[in-house]
């Protein structure tokens, strides 16, 4: 989240930057051992061996190494809604241009279905996406584990930011499901088979949210698992882009507050002690 922490008294520890610093070494290791793997021994395009790599590997040990230097920290709202806004489209973006370049939209699951199947299966996606954010809230309060401090920070609290978050959930639902669904399950597929290129794509983007603490992490993973689940299905990407944008905007900014709640008898930082 790049400069956007707003607790200026907070200074990671040592243990703290050594952690981010082995998460990065990490990444940095598995970007080119991704590399190399899909370029020698499954003889991808350079340039698809270069994206799926900073997918795999290095966008989420980005996202790791930051764990703990923002543990209990909390961001400037709308700056970190901006930055994210950018990176997703951008992210979006770059997966679009490289994944149609041979054979169209249809490579990344951009396939239109009848209206009733679209409408059935966004709503279907949706209802299972929210359906586990209240088990894992209900899991939550039962183990006596609350959201992470800057999970609760980054939900939008004026009108302003509202509006923001919704162009937020805009991106996130086009450019993750564009990148870890769209291009990333396609692009395995041959070497992996579809349900082990769904199930890499499903556990990085678990890694991904590493932000919202180990049950947000699992929380996450499984809701991937669901929306690939749609897109092999179905045999398009549109319904889960939708189910994703409707899920971020109903748990973001229409009962957000209520679903993050930690239960009466504990708080954030005595979650934030379990986590760690």
């Amino acid at each position: 989240m790049r400069s956007l922490v707003s607790d200026a008294a907070h200074t990671p520890d040592s243990k703290a930057k050594a952690q981010a610093r082995a998460y990065a070494a990490l990444g940095v290791l598995a970007f080119w051992g991704v590399v190399a793997g899909l370029t020698l021994g499954a003889d991808y395009a350079m340039v698809d061996a270069l994206l799926l790599a900073a997918l795999l590997a290095a966008v989420p040990g980005l996202a790791m190494a930051q764990v703990p230097l923002i543990k209990g920290m909390t961001v400037d709202r709308l700056p970190a809604y901006w930055s994210s806004i950018l990176t997703l489209w951008l992210l979006g973006t770059g997966c679009w241009l490289v994944g149609t370049r041979n054979d169209g939209v249809s490579a990344i699951g951009i396939v239109l279905l009848p209206v009733g199947a679209m409408i059935g299966w966004s709503v279907a996606l949706t209802a299972a996406g929210m359906g586990i954010i209240l088990l894992f809230r209900w899991i939550g309060s039962r183990v006596g584990v609350a959201e992470t401090l800057l999970l609760r920070s980054l939900l939008p609290r004026t009108t302003e930011e509202r509006r923001v978050f919704a162009v937020l959930s805009v991106a996130a639902g086009t450019g993750e499901e564009l990148a870890y669904r769209g291009y990333v399950i396609p692009m395995l597929a041959p070497i992996l088979g579809i349900g082990g290129a769904a199930a890499l794509s499903t556990l990085v983007f678990g890694l991904m949210h590493g932000y919202q603490g180990r049950l947000g992490i699992v929380r996450t993973a499984l809701m991937g698992a669901v929306l690939a689940g749609g897109f092999i299905v179905s045999g398009s990407l549109i319904p889960a882009m939708i189910a994703h944008t409707a899920i971020d905007l109903i748990a973001g900014i229409a009962v957000g507050d209520w679903l993050l709640s930690p239960a009466p008898d504990f708080g954030v930082e005595d979650a934030e002690s379990t986590l760690s």
